[in-house]
């Protein structure tokens, strides 16, 4: 019996229909009454790529552990793409931060309903939003200098891939910390 889709098909489907719900979350953002909504969006989607991004980028890393021909360059590639969507998340995020920081906004809401929130989520946030462009350049910059010495269990490619694991873990942090504020007080 001949199957109606093949499991590529079946999984291609899937990530589509995943990445079009995943990428429908800061859209809502039109539906609300804020006079920031262009910000909102644009930061939103924006940090929702580049989640979906760097979830692709940490995958790449394993066949360049494993010494697959042609990986560290694939690697490389997505990393500067990567890289340069995070760049524009946080110009958007510094462009809506504007926002946050306006009378009667978000930061003022979390002072006076919940000042250790903010000190802790949002200023934690700040931070550690920022830490993956550094990273990725790093990564980026050391796959472009060792790509072609790169062998299984050399120190390069463990440096590297130590880098996309903690850009990876920093752009989550960062993405659901913002999402849970976004939920706690929108801009």
């Amino acid at each position: 019996m001949k199957t109606f889709f093949t499991a590529k098909e079946f999984a291609i489907t899937q990530a589509s229909v995943a990445a079009l719900l995943f990428l429908s979350i800061p859209l809502f953002n039109a539906l609300g009454v804020s006079n920031h909504k262009l910000m909102a969006i644009l930061h939103g989607l924006g940090a929702t790529i580049t989640v979906i991004l760097s979830c692709q980028t940490i995958h790449l890393v394993y066949p360049m552990l494993r010494g697959k021909k042609g990986a560290a360059t694939k690697l490389e590639l997505m990393l500067w793409l990567t890289n340069l969507l995070v760049l524009l998340t946080i110009i958007f995020g510094n462009w809506l931060y504007i926002a946050y920081r306006a009378p009667d906004g978000p930061q003022e809401w979390l002072m006076y309903y919940n000042p250790p929130l903010h000190s802790i989520m949002m200023e934690f946030k700040e931070f550690v939003a920022l830490y993956p462009l550094p990273l990725g350049i790093g990564a980026a910059f050391l796959l472009r200098r060792f790509r072609h010495n790169l062998v299984p269990g050399s120190a390069a490619s463990s440096i590297v891939a130590l880098l996309v694991t903690l850009f990876w873990i920093c752009l989550l942090i960062g993405f659901v910390l913002g999402f849970g504020l976004a939920k706690l007080k929108m801009v």
